[in-house]
Protein backbone atom coordinates (compact mmCIF):
# COMPACT_ATOMS: atom_id res chain seq x y z
CA UNK A 1 0.00 0.00 0.00
CA UNK A 2 1.53 3.62 -0.48
CA UNK A 3 2.59 5.36 2.54
CA UNK A 4 3.46 8.79 4.07
CA UNK A 5 6.69 10.28 4.61
CA UNK A 6 7.12 13.49 4.39
CA UNK A 7 4.20 14.26 2.35
CA UNK A 8 5.24 11.73 0.10
CA UNK A 9 3.56 8.67 -1.15
CA UNK A 10 5.86 5.51 -0.81
CA UNK A 11 4.57 3.07 -3.14
CA UNK A 12 4.90 -0.69 -2.08
CA UNK A 13 2.70 -3.61 -3.57
CA UNK A 14 0.77 -5.83 -1.02
CA UNK A 15 0.53 -9.33 -1.08
CA UNK A 16 -2.10 -9.47 -3.80
CA UNK A 17 -0.32 -7.39 -5.64
CA UNK A 18 -2.66 -4.39 -6.34
CA UNK A 19 -1.54 -0.50 -5.96
CA UNK A 20 -3.60 1.86 -4.39
CA UNK A 21 -3.16 5.12 -3.44
CA UNK A 22 -3.35 5.97 0.50
CA UNK A 23 -4.04 9.14 2.65
CA UNK A 24 -3.39 11.99 0.11
CA UNK A 25 -1.17 14.76 0.96
CA UNK A 26 -3.54 17.36 1.73
CA UNK A 27 -1.27 19.96 1.94
CA UNK A 28 -0.58 19.94 -1.74
CA UNK A 29 -4.19 18.86 -2.81
CA UNK A 30 -6.32 21.72 -2.66
CA UNK A 31 -6.47 22.59 -6.07
CA UNK A 32 -7.07 19.16 -6.90
CA UNK A 33 -9.77 18.61 -4.00
CA UNK A 34 -11.47 22.08 -5.56
CA UNK A 35 -11.63 20.31 -8.86
CA UNK A 36 -13.38 17.27 -7.99
CA UNK A 37 -15.49 19.35 -5.50
CA UNK A 38 -16.45 16.64 -2.39
CA UNK A 39 -18.20 17.08 0.41
CA UNK A 40 -16.57 15.06 3.49
CA UNK A 41 -16.58 15.71 7.47
CA UNK A 42 -16.05 19.26 9.39
CA UNK A 43 -12.68 18.08 10.80
CA UNK A 44 -11.30 18.00 7.12
CA UNK A 45 -10.51 14.40 7.59
CA UNK A 46 -12.51 12.86 5.01
CA UNK A 47 -11.22 13.20 1.97
CA UNK A 48 -11.59 11.95 -1.34
CA UNK A 49 -8.23 10.12 -3.03
CA UNK A 50 -5.78 11.86 -5.07
CA UNK A 51 -2.68 11.05 -7.81
CA UNK A 52 0.07 9.80 -5.38
CA UNK A 53 3.19 11.95 -4.86
CA UNK A 54 6.40 9.84 -5.79
CA UNK A 55 10.06 10.20 -4.16
CA UNK A 56 11.90 9.19 -7.55
CA UNK A 57 11.14 9.11 -11.19
CA UNK A 58 11.46 5.19 -11.31
CA UNK A 59 8.82 5.21 -8.87
CA UNK A 60 6.41 6.93 -10.95
CA UNK A 61 6.91 5.04 -14.30
CA UNK A 62 5.74 1.78 -12.18
CA UNK A 63 2.70 4.06 -10.88
CA UNK A 64 2.23 4.80 -14.26
CA UNK A 65 2.64 1.57 -15.98
CA UNK A 66 0.43 -0.46 -13.53
CA UNK A 67 -2.29 2.15 -15.06
CA UNK A 68 -1.60 1.94 -18.50
CA UNK A 69 -1.92 -2.02 -18.20
CA UNK A 70 -5.04 -1.17 -16.50
CA UNK A 71 -6.21 0.76 -19.19
CA UNK A 72 -5.81 -1.95 -21.58
CA UNK A 73 -8.00 -4.47 -19.44
CA UNK A 74 -10.72 -1.86 -18.77
CA UNK A 75 -10.81 -1.35 -23.05
CA UNK A 76 -11.53 -4.70 -23.10
CA UNK A 77 -14.11 -4.47 -20.89
CA UNK A 78 -15.37 -1.87 -23.09
CA UNK A 79 -15.10 -4.01 -25.79
CA UNK A 80 -12.67 -1.34 -28.10
CA UNK A 81 -10.65 -4.14 -28.96
CA UNK A 82 -11.05 -5.02 -32.34
CA UNK A 83 -8.02 -7.59 -33.76
CA UNK A 84 -4.96 -5.88 -33.75
CA UNK A 85 -6.57 -2.59 -34.24
CA UNK A 86 -5.91 0.68 -31.26
CA UNK A 87 -3.54 1.08 -28.64
CA UNK A 88 -2.77 3.57 -25.52
CA UNK A 89 0.67 5.21 -25.32
CA UNK A 90 2.16 6.65 -22.02
CA UNK A 91 5.37 8.95 -21.97
CA UNK A 92 7.91 7.66 -19.74
CA UNK A 93 8.71 9.31 -16.54
CA UNK A 94 12.43 8.62 -16.68
CA UNK A 95 13.09 9.67 -20.14
CA UNK A 96 10.01 11.57 -21.94
CA UNK A 97 11.06 11.18 -25.45
CA UNK A 98 10.56 7.57 -24.95
CA UNK A 99 7.33 6.29 -24.37
CA UNK A 100 5.24 2.95 -23.37
CA UNK A 101 2.65 0.87 -26.13
CA UNK A 102 1.00 -2.40 -26.27
CA UNK A 103 2.56 -4.92 -27.80
CA UNK A 104 1.04 -5.91 -31.27
CA UNK A 105 -1.14 -8.76 -31.66
CA UNK A 106 -1.47 -9.50 -27.93
CA UNK A 107 -5.08 -8.86 -26.81
CA UNK A 108 -5.98 -5.88 -24.76
CA UNK A 109 -7.67 -8.32 -21.60
CA UNK A 110 -4.21 -9.99 -21.53
CA UNK A 111 -1.46 -7.71 -21.32
CA UNK A 112 -0.09 -7.28 -17.79
CA UNK A 113 2.86 -4.35 -17.04
CA UNK A 114 5.57 -6.68 -18.01
CA UNK A 115 4.03 -6.59 -21.52
CA UNK A 116 4.55 -3.02 -21.93
CA UNK A 117 7.27 -2.27 -24.85
CA UNK A 118 9.63 0.63 -24.16
CA UNK A 119 10.39 2.65 -27.45
CA UNK A 120 12.48 5.58 -28.51
CA UNK A 121 12.04 8.44 -30.61
CA UNK A 122 12.72 6.31 -33.56
CA UNK A 123 10.33 3.58 -33.16
CA UNK A 124 12.74 1.45 -31.62
CA UNK A 125 12.06 -1.35 -28.86
CA UNK A 126 14.22 -0.36 -25.81
CA UNK A 127 15.30 -2.62 -22.93
CA UNK A 128 13.98 -2.39 -20.29
CA UNK A 129 10.57 -3.33 -21.33
CA UNK A 130 8.75 -6.34 -22.88
CA UNK A 131 11.02 -7.10 -26.66
CA UNK A 132 7.96 -7.35 -28.31
CA UNK A 133 7.25 -6.00 -31.59
CA UNK A 134 4.69 -2.68 -32.14
CA UNK A 135 2.14 -1.59 -34.47
CA UNK A 136 3.57 0.79 -37.31
CA UNK A 137 1.28 3.12 -37.63
CA UNK A 138 0.41 3.37 -33.81
CA UNK A 139 4.15 4.57 -33.16
CA UNK A 140 3.49 7.21 -36.13
CA UNK A 141 0.50 8.50 -34.65
CA UNK A 142 1.43 8.72 -30.97
CA UNK A 143 5.42 9.68 -31.33
CA UNK A 144 3.69 12.58 -33.39
CA UNK A 145 1.23 13.73 -30.58
CA UNK A 146 3.89 13.56 -27.75
CA UNK A 147 5.62 15.42 -29.91
CA UNK A 148 3.72 17.92 -30.73
CA UNK A 149 2.15 18.39 -26.88
CA UNK A 150 4.80 17.76 -23.98
CA UNK A 151 1.53 18.72 -21.95
CA UNK A 152 -0.07 15.41 -22.36
CA UNK A 153 1.44 12.14 -21.72
CA UNK A 154 -0.64 9.47 -22.56
CA UNK A 155 -3.28 8.84 -25.58
CA UNK A 156 -5.86 6.57 -26.11
CA UNK A 157 -7.07 5.09 -30.01
CA UNK A 158 -9.07 2.17 -30.54
CA UNK A 159 -11.42 1.48 -33.34
CA UNK A 160 -14.54 1.53 -31.29
CA UNK A 161 -18.46 0.63 -32.89
CA UNK A 162 -19.89 4.23 -31.85
CA UNK A 163 -16.53 6.22 -32.30
CA UNK A 164 -16.62 4.84 -36.15
CA UNK A 165 -19.54 6.08 -36.97
CA UNK A 166 -19.96 9.17 -35.56
CA UNK A 167 -16.56 9.63 -37.25
CA UNK A 168 -18.45 9.19 -41.17
CA UNK A 169 -20.04 12.81 -40.31
CA UNK A 170 -16.66 14.85 -39.76
CA UNK A 171 -18.15 16.86 -37.00
CA UNK A 172 -17.73 17.44 -33.10
CA UNK A 173 -20.74 16.06 -31.02
CA UNK A 174 -22.69 18.72 -30.28
CA UNK A 175 -23.47 20.30 -26.69
CA UNK A 176 -26.96 18.65 -26.01
CA UNK A 177 -26.20 16.92 -22.30
CA UNK A 178 -24.40 17.61 -19.52
CA UNK A 179 -21.92 14.58 -20.10
CA UNK A 180 -21.00 16.12 -23.12
CA UNK A 181 -19.88 19.24 -21.54
CA UNK A 182 -16.52 17.20 -20.63
CA UNK A 183 -15.59 18.02 -24.50
CA UNK A 184 -16.76 21.67 -24.52
CA UNK A 185 -13.80 23.60 -26.64
CA UNK A 186 -11.85 20.95 -26.03
CA UNK A 187 -12.51 18.50 -29.15
CA UNK A 188 -10.56 18.70 -32.75
CA UNK A 189 -11.73 16.68 -36.09
CA UNK A 190 -9.31 15.87 -38.48
CA UNK A 191 -11.49 16.12 -41.82
CA UNK A 192 -9.91 13.67 -43.74
CA UNK A 193 -9.45 10.03 -44.28
CA UNK A 194 -5.53 9.50 -45.29
CA UNK A 195 -5.97 5.72 -45.25
CA UNK A 196 -3.71 3.52 -42.93
CA UNK A 197 -1.16 5.82 -41.00
CA UNK A 198 1.81 4.40 -42.96
CA UNK A 199 3.81 7.86 -43.62
CA UNK A 200 4.99 9.97 -40.71
CA UNK A 201 3.85 12.90 -42.65
CA UNK A 202 -0.18 11.54 -42.22
CA UNK A 203 0.91 10.82 -38.36
CA UNK A 204 1.75 14.64 -38.12
CA UNK A 205 -1.40 16.28 -39.80
CA UNK A 206 -3.28 14.33 -37.04
CA UNK A 207 -1.06 15.51 -34.30
CA UNK A 208 -2.26 18.98 -36.26
CA UNK A 209 -5.48 18.86 -36.14
CA UNK A 210 -5.37 17.91 -32.36
CA UNK A 211 -4.04 21.70 -32.06
CA UNK A 212 -2.59 23.67 -29.09
CA UNK A 213 -5.06 22.81 -25.84
CA UNK A 214 -7.31 19.79 -27.23
CA UNK A 215 -7.79 16.45 -25.54
CA UNK A 216 -9.49 14.77 -27.77
CA UNK A 217 -10.08 14.54 -31.42
CA UNK A 218 -12.68 13.13 -33.95
CA UNK A 219 -10.64 11.13 -37.46
CA UNK A 220 -13.21 11.63 -40.06
CA UNK A 221 -14.32 7.73 -41.29
CA UNK A 222 -11.59 6.46 -38.79
CA UNK A 223 -12.48 7.05 -35.10
CA UNK A 224 -11.29 9.12 -32.66
CA UNK A 225 -8.39 9.74 -30.06
CA UNK A 226 -8.22 10.97 -26.42
CA UNK A 227 -5.43 12.52 -24.60
CA UNK A 228 -4.34 13.53 -21.20
CA UNK A 229 -1.69 14.34 -18.51
CA UNK A 230 -2.22 10.92 -17.55
CA UNK A 231 -3.22 7.84 -18.54
CA UNK A 232 -6.41 7.51 -16.40
CA UNK A 233 -7.62 11.03 -17.73
CA UNK A 234 -6.97 10.02 -21.08
CA UNK A 235 -8.70 7.11 -21.13
CA UNK A 236 -12.05 7.94 -19.46
CA UNK A 237 -11.81 10.57 -21.81
CA UNK A 238 -12.59 7.81 -24.27
CA UNK A 239 -14.76 6.28 -22.45
CA UNK A 240 -16.46 9.12 -22.28
CA UNK A 241 -16.42 10.32 -25.79
CA UNK A 242 -17.39 6.77 -27.41
CA UNK A 243 -20.70 7.35 -25.20
CA UNK A 244 -21.23 10.73 -26.51
CA UNK A 245 -20.94 9.63 -29.87
CA UNK A 246 -23.34 6.86 -29.42
CA UNK A 247 -25.84 9.28 -27.61
CA UNK A 248 -25.74 11.76 -30.70
CA UNK A 249 -26.66 8.98 -33.15
CA UNK A 250 -29.61 8.27 -30.80
CA UNK A 251 -29.95 12.11 -30.49
CA UNK A 252 -30.07 12.11 -34.59
CA UNK A 253 -32.09 9.61 -35.27
CA UNK A 254 -35.11 11.26 -32.88
CA UNK A 255 -34.58 14.24 -34.05
CA UNK A 256 -36.56 13.33 -37.57
CA UNK A 257 -39.35 13.25 -36.07
CA UNK A 258 -40.90 16.44 -36.15
CA UNK A 259 -41.24 18.23 -32.37
CA UNK A 260 -38.26 16.48 -31.57
CA UNK A 261 -35.49 19.02 -32.01
CA UNK A 262 -32.40 19.00 -29.86
CA UNK A 263 -31.63 22.40 -27.38
CA UNK A 264 -28.15 22.74 -27.64
CA UNK A 265 -26.77 24.08 -24.08
CA UNK A 266 -25.77 27.60 -23.96
CA UNK A 267 -22.16 28.73 -23.63
CA UNK A 268 -22.27 30.26 -20.39
CA UNK A 269 -23.17 27.19 -19.05
CA UNK A 270 -21.50 24.53 -21.14
CA UNK A 271 -17.68 26.39 -20.00
CA UNK A 272 -18.58 26.50 -16.39
CA UNK A 273 -19.88 23.01 -16.22
CA UNK A 274 -16.75 22.11 -19.14
CA UNK A 275 -14.37 23.61 -16.24
CA UNK A 276 -16.35 21.50 -13.37
CA UNK A 277 -16.91 18.35 -14.89
CA UNK A 278 -14.31 17.86 -17.36
CA UNK A 279 -11.19 18.83 -15.79
CA UNK A 280 -7.83 16.64 -15.29
CA UNK A 281 -8.11 16.08 -12.29
CA UNK A 282 -12.13 14.92 -12.24
CA UNK A 283 -11.01 12.34 -15.08
CA UNK A 284 -8.63 10.71 -13.49
CA UNK A 285 -11.11 10.24 -10.23
CA UNK A 286 -13.07 9.29 -12.61
CA UNK A 287 -11.15 6.63 -14.06
CA UNK A 288 -10.07 5.15 -10.72
CA UNK A 289 -13.46 2.63 -10.13
CA UNK A 290 -12.42 1.03 -13.47
CA UNK A 291 -9.09 0.48 -12.54
CA UNK A 292 -9.87 -0.81 -8.69
CA UNK A 293 -12.32 -3.04 -10.84
CA UNK A 294 -10.06 -4.66 -13.25
CA UNK A 295 -6.99 -4.90 -10.80
CA UNK A 296 -9.70 -7.15 -7.91
CA UNK A 297 -10.37 -9.37 -11.19
CA UNK A 298 -7.41 -9.93 -11.90
CA UNK A 299 -3.83 -8.98 -9.58
CA UNK A 300 -1.47 -10.59 -12.17
CA UNK A 301 -2.07 -7.51 -14.55
CA UNK A 302 0.21 -5.57 -12.49
CA UNK A 303 3.24 -7.65 -12.51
Amino acid sequence: MASMQNGIHDITLPVNGIEKAGQPDTSNDNKFHEDVHFLGDKEGKVVIRSPPKFKTLEEERDYRKQHLAAAFRVFAKERFDEGVAGHISLRDSVNPAHFWINPLSTHFALIKVSDLVLVDEEGHVLPGGAQSAINGPAFAIHSEIHKARPDLNAACHAHSVYGKAFSAFGRPIEMLYQDALRFYKDLSIYPRYGGTVLKQEEAQRIAKALGPTARSVILQNHGMITCGQTVDEAAFLFIALDRCCHSQLLINAAACRPGWEPIPIPDEEAEFTHKKSGNASKMWLAFQPYFDQVCDEDPTLLH
